[in-house]
């Protein structure tokens, strides 16, 4: 009817429909009587539905139109998973946040027991929780100290309508809304205002802005100047350095670059993760396998990590999606490291369902641990290195080490050694296990399979789903070492662990802060991203480790990328300085201060004389007298020039000179009108010692100017 069921309900009550009350959900329901409803509601349920006893008609057309929504919906949620990772910020605290939000929500989902419900399961959980019985770290309890029913719900609907960025706090989401900045003009005339001016404070620059658009704009206040310099200054603070101090920016910041049993009927179907200490001890300590079978073929592959963590995992993952493409189910059990916000992340981005197995239950991984068990049964116990599988045999191996080194003792001095070797590195025997993989076990026969893992890949015909575009599977790496992955750019590049890694894109970023990526078995280079978009800026490199030379181009192509990038922000701040003429500005303000206090005038306050004893005596005591003759005004006026001239001498601040000797001159002619002071003659004394060719001069001069006047 395209009304609301309240509209419908209301006109059904007014003009009282005839219908029974059925039991349902919520209790009694009403049914109306399809042949006693009225007529204009008869003939639109006819246009719509069709004839009232065509029920399958009815039923199909109900179940199109709902499997129509339905389909919408969920390619809406896909697509906005799909995104997610790439279009949620990097390194943020909003994105902690929504990984550790994640990582909650996560467990909570795998902790629903069918037999009692969702809710009395969650209720659960968030006692556990609360009580921080749950294996979560301090560092989640920290961001989200309490949880409660309301929160998981509200969590679980955000995140299915929107995906990672549904449970991402909107932190800035006011960013470029302030006075100034959604002003264009105000926020040009402060531009060129730091232009003329770059070490303008947040007062002046309030009181500047009062008077250029007085009763115009809004006007801000300077508390809030003062912030919005500061955050002009942060966000262009390369550019600002090269307003400031063109030295310093040339000497910090330019650039110098040099130096991856449910039926499974299909490829991909299921893959299962796990990982296991190695029984193989290396030369650097011993490390764990890390490793994921695809179920249909039993094709595995491994990475060595010194312990299971997130970036180990998710490097894993980068390089069999490569080489296998993508996996519809992926099973991982309940350890921190395949629950972490990062692994979690990955799954959902990647539209890969993860299957937790239950604590405690490695047979539901059966077939990655199977591989594991074949493995360090098999060729591993015969590796050097071999500690054995258990307690019992390393007690037995260790006992044959210590007759070992009893033999040791009785042999002659500089006989071989008996002792178990340990030689093999932690690159050497992963190589060798991968070597093992692709060379021994994919073409050993498989008793359940009835094949070899090669055999049944290149059997069956199917289409695989991939995803080649490393740039999106670059994501999947671990952030480089400290700083939550952020860096930033200086003018020799980008400085990991000591080394340095260049690119000629990071011309334009020398002096801002980006997030690296990188693999950690390839430390000839990172990846860059912008930590804000989390748009992919470059592949940086290290020379030395990539194998690439560093040519002159490199750093030509660096150098014209920044100048180009700081040419365009110095334009538009030259553009805001040419609309604005601020180079009088202090003026201009005093003048407008005064036209706003010009003809202000205080009220005279009531006043009275003061006397006292002392000043009535004072005033009584004074004598009249008749004041000087012109005589004696002459010879003051006189006697005060001479002082004044001797006072202007001793203070320094007379008659300024072009040169030595017009200052000597100077001098010589008040000495002789006896006005010279015992400083200026000492100074005279020590001219004529030293200039005596110009004292014969001065005493020729000032003789024949005496001969004269007489």
């Amino acid at each position: 009817m395209g009304k609301s069921k309240r509209t419908i309900t209301l006109r059904a009550n007014r003009e009282e429909w005839s219908f029974v009350s059925l039991e349902g959900r919520g209790g009694l329901i009403p049914h109306y009587h399809a042949d006693k409803l009225p007529s204009d509601i008869q003939l639109k349920l006819r246009e719509t539905q069709g004839a009232r006893d065509d029920i399958e008609n009815r039923a199909f057309h109900a179940a199109e139109f709902y499997r129509d929504v339905e389909t919408k919906r969920t390619q809406r949620d896909v697509e906005l998973k799909r995104n997610s990772l790439l279009t949620a910020p990097l390194n943020l605290e909003g994105n902690k946040r929504a990984s550790v939000t994640l990582a909650i929500l996560k467990l909570a989902e795998a902790s629903i027991n069918e037999n009692i419900g969702k809710t009395a399961s969650w209720n659960s959980f968030v006692e556990l929780y609360n009580k921080r019985e749950l294996d979560f770290d301090d560092s989640t309890y920290q961001i989200k100290p309490h949880l409660s029913l309301r929160t998981l719900l509200r969590w679980e609907k955000a995140y299915s309508e929107k995906g990672v960025a549904g449970i991402t706090p909107k932190y800035g989401k006011t960013k470029g809304k302030g006075i100034i900045d959604s002003c264009s003009e105000m926020s040009r005339f402060c531009v060129a205002l730091i232009h003329e001016f770059p070490h303008v404070k947040g007062e002046r620059l309030a009181e500047f802005l009062q008077m250029e658009f007085e009763g115009k704009y809004e006007l801000p206040s300077p508390s809030t100047c003062r912030k919005w310099l500061k955050t002009w200054k942060q966000e262009n603070h390369v550019t600002f350095m090269s307003l400031v101090d063109a030295s310093g920016w040339q000497n910090k910041m330019m650039v110098a670059f040099g130096s991856r049993s449910a039926v499974v009927e299909r490829i991909n179907q299921l893959w299962e993760f796990d990982s296991t200490p190695s029984d193989v001890n290396c030369n650097n300590g011993r490390h764990s396998i890390i490793g994921v079978i695809d179920v249909f073929t039993r094709r595995v592959k491994v990475v060595l990590k010194p312990t299971s963590n997130a970036e180990g995992i998710a490097l894993l993952i980068r390089n069999t999606i490569l080489d296998w493409g993508i996996p519809e189910v992926a099973k991982t059990d309940n350890g921190k490291d395949y629950l972490s916000a990062h692994i979690l992340a990955i799954w959902d981005a990647l539209e890969i369902h993860n299957h937790i197995t239950n604590p405690y239950s490695g047979w539901e991984k059966p077939f990655i641990e199977r591989f594991f068990r074949t493995f360090s049964h098999g060729i591993a116990e015969m590796l050097s290195g071999y500690i054995g599988h258990n307690v019992s045999d390393r007690e037995k191996l260790s006992a044959r080490l210590s007759f070992a080194k009893r033999l040791i003792e009785r042999r002659e001095k500089g006989a071989e050694n008996v002792a178990i070797d340990v030689s093999l590195s932690s690159d050497e025997l992963e190589a060798f296990i991968n070597s093992w993989i692709d060379n021994h076990y994919d073409h050993t026969y498989h008793s359940e399979l009835g094949c070899t893992p090669f055999e049944k890949f290149s059997q069956h015909r199917q289409t695989i789903k991939r995803l080649d575009n490393e740039r999106v599977l670059d994501m999947l790496l671990a952030p480089v070492p400290s700083q939550n992955g952020n860096r930033t750019v200086g003018k020799e590049g980008i400085s990991v662990g000591g080394i340095d890694y260049i690119h000629a894109e990071l011309g334009a970023f020398v002096g801002e802060r980006v997030h690296c990526k990188h693999n950690p078995k390839d430390i000839g280079k990172i990846y860059v991203f912008n930590p804000v978009t989390g748009g992919f800026i470059c592949e940086a490199f290290n020379p030395e480790l990539a194998g690439n030379e560093i040519t002159m181009q490199h750093a030509i192509e660096a150098k014209r990328i920044q100048k180009a990038k700081l040419r365009e922000e110095r334009d538009a701040i030259k553009r805001a300085s040419k609309e604005y003429d601020v180079s009088n500005v202090a003026m201009k303000f005093l003048q407008y201060r005064e036209s706003q206090n010009k003809g202000l005038t205080a009220f005279p306050k009531p006043s009275e004389q003061y006397t006292s004893s002392s000043t009535e005596s004072i005033e009584n005591g004074t004598q009249k007298t008749e004041g000087y003759t012109p005589e004696q005004k002459d010879e003051l006026a006189r006697r005060r020039d001479e002082l004044n001239a001797i006072e202007a001498i001793r203070n320094g601040s007379g008659p300024t000179y072009k040169n030595e000797h017009e200052k000597a001159r100077h001098y010589t002619q008040l000495k002789l009108d006896g006005l010279l002071g015992p400083t200026e003659k000492a100074w005279l004394h020590q001219y004529r010692r030293d200039n005596r060719r110009a004292a014969q001069m001065l005493d020729k001069l000032f003789n024949q100017t005496e001969s004269k006047g007489k």
